[in-house]
């Protein structure tokens, strides 16, 4: 597939990276040939110095002859024009990076369709929704969507007063609803590992558990007695635009919001737009005083979105110290991408720019995968595999599929339906089969599907 991408950032990069290794035809445009540096040498890519916007870049990067455009650049107009051009010339699918829904009117027709993007996605607002879908449970370390939406697999953490510390998994199958979720996956300590019946489940372990939301959600419950927390305190390190997303929707759960910010002026703006319930308070979060005047002792979660990473990582692990209960750092360099999880005393590290990473793959729906940064640590993924017609599973039962060993289907999708896959499950042409995998295995496993 020849894929055209805008921008060449720590997105746009990482994008291509990932995509070509894929053999995909990769071509990447930027203004400045000085971000075609973060590229590694050996990557097949081909770059373009110039403007996105331009007619003739566009025609000299293959833009007539494109299945596909990534604008992913920091210019959200340019990203919207370089869109309009790739509509155009009749490329079949594109993908527009925005920083806000705001540049668009629905009433006044001017809609996403109007300027010829496909698909469209907010960095800071995707940002968000990772961490509020973890914000809520202490157990929670992060949420997975798939193309299926009733389907996710969650990251949690067995806890000190968890009823599953120290039994086997096929201990478990008293409780009913283990029969309809997997435990696609297990790190412990520094190891990855795919549990089965006779694996142990210890203290501090993280367990990848897929299934239908649902399901899911009742074995949370059933693995600590923590309920949602309806009335914590929340306190976000830096007033930027990811902050104002996540404490617009705290507020609206009836949860205390504070803020700290060291520019007066940015959190004086700050107030101006935010309803009120929300105090800011003026200084550094790397600062004990001003997270003591926070409230830092009573803190249920701890968020830092500040712009500067390692400021952010420092004020985590100083909050973590001071009694937060629950510490989330978000940091915006690929290279923090497998530090961040490494680190024991944050519970939860989301990157930026792998989150917009992983909403572009989902978005383009082809050969979708997802990039976790506590499995990437292992050069392992997971992935969406379609059974094709007439493939070696096609028509099989899993129990006589004879898949490598190691390998755990985590979930199938077919059609609208989540099914958990079993041994009496027969698998069908169309599916689309979830499993966590290496790039040695993939090449395993691949043929089977077809």
């Amino acid at each position: 597939m020849k894929i055209i991408i805008i921008g060449a950032g720590e997105l746009g990069c990482l994008l291509a990276e990932k995509l070509s290794a894929a053999a995909n035809d990769i071509t990447i445009i930027d203004f400045s040939r000085e971000g075609f540096s973060r590229l590694r040498d050996k990557l097949d890519v081909m770059t373009l110095a110039g403007d996105a916007t331009n007619i003739d870049i566009m025609k000299k990067a293959g833009i007539e002859r494109a299945d596909m455009l990534l604008a992913v650049s920091g210019d959200q107009a340019a990203n919207i024009l370089a869109c309009q051009i790739a509509g155009h010339f009749g490329v079949k699918k594109s993908i527009c990076r925005l920083y806000s829904f705001e540049v668009f009117s629905e009433k006044d027709g001017l809609t996403p369709e109007f300027f010829g993007i496909g698909r469209s996605f907010s960095s800071p607002a995707e940002c968000a929704r990772k961490v509020l879908d973890v914000l809520r449970r202490r157990i929670v370390l992060e949420r997975v969507i798939f193309s299926n939406p009733d389907a996710t697999m969650v990251t949690t953490v067995v806890a000190p007063n968890s009823p599953f510390k120290g039994m086997r998994i096929k201990d478990l199958s008293g409780v009913e609803i283990l029969n309809n979720i997997r435990f696609a996956a297990l790190v412990r300590g520094h190891q990855l590992m795919f549990p089965h019946g006779e694996t142990v489940l210890f203290q501090n372990d993280k367990l990848y558990v897929a299934g239908r939301r649902d399901y899911v959600e009742d074995f949370l419950n059933s693995a600590s007695e923590e309920t949602d927390l309806q009335k914590q305190l929340v306190i976000i390190a830096g007033a930027t635009r990811l902050c104002e997303i996540i404490a617009r929707d705290v507020l609206k759960s009836g949860m205390a919001v504070r803020v700290i910010e060291s520019s007066a002026e940015v959190a004086e703006q700050f107030l101006t737009r935010m309803p009120p319930g929300v105090m800011v308070v003026h200084g550094s979060a790397t600062d004990k005083d001003v997270l003591n005047e926070a409230g830092i002792d009573n803190c249920d979660t701890f968020v830092s979105t500040v712009d500067d990473d390692e400021n952010g990582i420092l004020c985590c692990i100083i909050a973590k110290r001071l009694g937060a209960r629950k510490v989330i750092a978000v940091t915006h360099k690929p290279e923090y991408i497998s530090i961040v999880p490494a680190m024991d005393v944050i519970d939860c590290g989301f990157n930026s720019t792998l989150v917009s990473v992983n909403t572009v793959l989902r978005l383009m729906e082809e050969g979708t995968i997802r990039i976790d940064s506590r499995l990437q640590a292992f050069q392992a993924y997971l992935t969406e595999f379609t059974i094709k017609p007439n493939a070696p599973l096609d028509g099989k039962l899993i129990k006589d599929c004879r898949l490598p060993a190691g390998l755990v289907l985590a979930m199938i999708f077919r059609g609208n339906e989540v099914i958990t896959p079993v041994g009496s499950t027969m698998l069908q042409a169309g599916d689309v089969v979830v499993t966590v995998v290496t790039p040695a295995s993939e090449q395993q496993i691949k043929p089977y599907f077809g």
